[in-house]
């Protein structure tokens, strides 16, 4: 597994969390060591790492300043987890008041060989009320020789009387850049070829875990024997390419309902995780509005309004999902309704202004592309046509040859057409051909 031969083994190894690493070693130069140490924050932000390097770096026989050698007997038996004075106690499954009390006991004995006894209790919060009032008295008076250090991703369950009675330190969820760049020097270490945008879209999924980027990156490598491409990650991921965002935010945005319906069906069919696209499409439609307000976005992009009503709509619906016993309803309705919302929005504002040839021809592909959905018998047809002339509400198309006029203008194919442009543009319209 990658993340654990990429294990930090020095403070310096440490991404991301300088504002701790630089506070231990200090405290390790100035021999000022606490009793008790509090590490809390998400998962994979390198909590328990950071205490194995503690660990050593205050045993350690031969340290280089604040670093563990990483060469002694001592560093070399907690690298490899057999070190008697460096217990990690998993709290999940040792989470009684037996255990506990045995702890207390086992805290009087002094190191075998090495300076301090350190004990690393891993997600410390599972503990059960009784267990940490035993654990309570042990950091009221611990012993000279003994270290305690609890890691936790959900500290508000810690008792505060244990809390008080500690250093606490809180990680941070890492970067997105961090993680590219630790991801970057692990490809390059190990011989991975990798291609553009891969590790970016790792970075994005794992939400500030390093842990869970290079399980990723592994996973992935495995897969493609040494070669990571963007397409097996996303099929090892469950998420879409971009592409497949901007043509949902293209036919919401247009009030086409029914091709952003197909579209999240195709996604849905190819066993996507709808839980996952949902915070994908979220996360684009910030990244989108971000990039409008600093004038960064891409010809394409909506305007600031249109993208900050389709945030609030999907932020709201990326909390639907998850609880969703159909995952894919939510995303549905809320395509749906702000289709037509759009929809009824243009209609409402064409309405009140002329529509002028230059916005007809602007549109015309749209109107293409929904003609051919109403009579895909006389689409041709219409391809061949050319807007020259619009008086009013009614437009005067030049045809290419006579058969593709005289198609185009029986009654039901005209009458499909005119209300093409009335959905699309508002009002009545009539059709002629020159």
């Amino acid at each position: 597994m990658l993340y654990r031969a990429w294990r930090p083994k020095t403070f310096a190894e440490i991404v991301g969390q300088q504002h701790i690493t630089r506070t231990l070693q200090n405290a390790i130069l100035a021999e000022r060591l606490g009793h008790a140490y509090l590490f809390c924050g998400p998962r994979g932000t390198g909590k328990t790492s950071t205490a194995k390097v503690l660990a050593k770096a205050c045993n350690c026989l031969a340290r280089q300043g604040a670093e563990p050698c990483n060469t002694c007997a001592l560093c070399g038996a907690i690298n490899e987890g057999v070190a008697v004075d460096v217990l990690e106690i998993d709290a999940a499954s040792n989470r009684g008041i037996d255990e506990a009390r045995e702890l207390r006991e086992r805290v009087k004995l002094r190191p075998a060989s090495a300076r301090y006894k350190v004990y690393i209790i891993d997600e410390v919060h599972m503990l059960s009320h009784d267990a940490f009032n035993a654990l309570l008295k042990t950091l009221e008076e611990p012993p000279p020789h003994v270290i305690f250090i609890l890691a936790t991703t959900e500290v508000q369950k810690v008792p505060l009387t244990i809390v008080s009675r500690c250093q606490r330190f809180d990680f941070r969820r890492l970067g997105r850049a961090e993680i590219v760049q630790r991801l970057a020097e692990v490809a390059g270490a190990t011989g991975l070829e990798v291609e553009a945008g891969v590790l970016e879209l790792i970075a994005r999924v794992s939400e500030g875990s390093l842990r869970d980027a290079l399980s990723i990156l592994d996973q992935v490598a495995t897969l493609g024997d040494g070669r990571v491409t963007l397409e097996a990650t996303h099929n090892v991921l469950g998420t879409v390419t971009q592409e497949v965002l901007v043509k949902l935010v293209l036919y919401l945005v247009a009030g086409d309902a029914a091709a952003a319906l197909r579209l999240l069906q195709e996604v849905d069919a190819a066993g996507k995780d709808l839980r996952l696209f949902a915070r994908e499409l979220a996360d684009f439609l910030r990244s989108l509005l971000l990039w409008q307000v600093e004038g960064k976005a891409p010809a394409w992009a909506p305007e600031v309004p249109v993208l900050l009503e389709l945030l609030s709509v999907f932020a709201a619906v990326e909390q639907e999902v998850r609880q969703a016993y159909r995952a894919s309803l939510p995303l549905e309705l809320a395509a749906v309704r702000f289709a037509y919302r759009q929809r009824e929005h243009r209609r409402t504002t064409l309405v009140q202004e002329d529509v002028t040839l230059d916005g007809i021809t602007r549109a015309w592909d749209e109107v293409l592309a929904a003609y051919r959905r109403e009579r895909p018998s006389a689409a041709g047809a219409l391809a061949r046509a050319k807007p020259v002339k619009v008086e009013g509400r009614r437009l005067f198309l030049r045809f290419q040859d006579e058969f593709s006029a005289q198609n185009l203008m029986r009654q039901e194919n005209r009458m499909a057409l005119e209300e093409t442009l009335a959905r699309s543009f508002g009002g009545r319209w009539q059709v002629s051909p020159i």
